[in-house]
């Protein structure tokens, strides 16, 4: 009975109209990453999605070593936004504090340190941040903050084995967060 319920449920979420509006935001972001602990990250950044309600869903893209010529670090993900509060004013004036959950991943070159060559990696992350939104007659403007969560690189701690330490092992286990303020323009967000 409770899966016909379920299922009754599901179809009925499913038939449901969806209208969203699109947004288009252009921004800067910088911060730093504990898994690339010698570099500071900062860049452009841009996203697109749709909103409906207090929702809204993003595809977004970080170039993070605009200033750095030894890495090449590139962030995409996904996120959901939601308005946790939004006040309006007169017309279509309105300010806003949401927060946002998403995925993304980081690719490039870059080294966990200076004494470590530079190599092609790759690495997942999940994300949670919170911001503020104020929205005019001409435009919108977002300011967040956003952490981030991944493992932890294998050669952050490379331990010496042996007695003459011929080979270097990795030794890092855990978490490495990373930390990214951001501060971005709605270009375009359809009412």
């Amino acid at each position: 009975m409770s899966r016909l319920l379920l299922a009754g449920v599901l179809i009925a979420l499913c038939s449901a109209p969806a209208v969203a509006d699109p947004q288009v935001r252009f921004g800067m972001t910088f911060g730093v990453d504990r898994n690339i602990p010698e570099a500071h990250e900062f860049g452009p950044m841009f996203g697109v999605g749709a909103s409906a309600g207090r929702f809204t869903g993003e595809l977004n893209y970080s170039y993070l070593s605009m200033f750095d010529d030894t890495t090449r670090v590139h962030r995409a993900g996904v996120s959901l936004r939601m308005d946790i509060a939004r006040f309006w004013g007169r017309g279509r004036q309105s300010r806003a504090w949401y927060g946002e959950l998403g995925a993304a991943r980081r690719t490039g070159f870059w080294s966990v340190n200076d004494m470590d060559p530079g190599m092609d990696k790759s690495q997942s992350e999940l994300q949670i941040g919170g911001g503020y939104e104020l929205s005019g007659n001409g435009g919108a403007w977002q300011i967040a903050l956003r952490v981030g969560f991944a493992r932890r690189d294998p050669m952050l701690d490379v331990a010496c084995r042996g007695m003459t330490c011929p080979v270097a092992m990795p030794a890092s286990t855990g978490i490495a967060e990373s930390v990214m303020l951001e501060w971005t323009w709605l270009l375009f967000r359809g009412h």
